[in-house]
């Protein structure tokens, strides 16, 4: 039940901060009415007006939303589980088809080498933030010389695999996982790791939680607003006009 209560709060802020609703339960009704009135046409029919509006798309435990103003700017986001996305930009409209662009463009997370220390204990690799603490939100997968392969957390004090484990750590790379940050694969020959010394990783932050829609397409059809060429096809439905007496 805390759960389902932390869900719809979050949907309702989400849906607040981008003008769809008050409430998710005010936002269900709506979608319930924009999908009753919505009037059927081809894409090739829409006009640049037509997509100017706000946008549902959330769904069971997912709150998402979309407003694309007619000065040509475009607000998104998504929330779900422990994942909050969000993003702007602008956009542009031609036969029928809108073309999204991210500005600022944002910059990606990413896990950043920092080079080896000497911790005097057997961890294989560590991760800190760019303060230098101690970072316990990533994963390893570790490639043995035989082809076993682990993967495993990496704890505030670092990681090495357990005893007996691997034969011999060959290479590994480094995952956030909510966020799908995905470091390089380093060579563990390389860098004569282990015995007394240990990978060192930073994780840089970056732009994190915020998406690129640069390339990004979308049609409207039947009062849904199909965008592809992204990392995810999404799908929202313009809302109605809301009229206030």
């Amino acid at each position: 039940m805390a759960h389902s209560i932390t869900a719809r709060y979050r949907l309702a802020i989400l849906l607040s901060a981008l003008g769809l609703a008050a409430c998710a339960e005010t936002a269900a009704l709506e979608t319930k009415a924009a999908s009753s009135s919505a009037a059927p046409g081809d894409a090739s029919t829409n006009t640049r007006d037509q997509f100017v509006g706000i946008y549902n798309g959330n769904s069971f435990e997912t709150a998402m939303g979309m407003r694309l103003t007619e000065d040509g700017r475009w607000e998104w986001g998504l929330s779900v589980g422990a994942l909050d996305m969000r993003g702007k930009g602008y956009w542009e409209e031609e036969g029928g088809v809108i073309t999204l662009t991210s500005d600022p463009k944002p910059v990606a997370p990413e896990f950043k080498w920092l080079g080896l220390e000497k911790t005097g204990n057997d961890m294989l690799i560590r991760v800190v933030w760019e303060n230098g603490k101690r970072f316990d939100r990533a994963s390893v997968r570790l490639i043995c010389k035989d082809g076993t392969v682990i993967f495993d957390q990496i704890g505030a004090d670092g990681w090495r695999p357990e005893a007996g484990a691997c034969d011999k750590p060959v290479s590994l790379s480094v995952r956030q996982g909510t966020y799908e940050i995905q470091s390089q694969n380093y060579d563990l020959a390389d860098f004569g790791a282990g015995d007394g010394t240990t990978l060192l990783l930073e994780f840089r932050p970056n732009d994190l939680g915020v998406a690129d829609f640069t390339g990004m397409r979308g049609i409207l059809e039947d009062g849904v607003l199909k965008l592809s060429g992204g990392k995810w096809p999404l799908e929202m439905r313009k809302m109605p006009l809301r009229v206030d007496k």
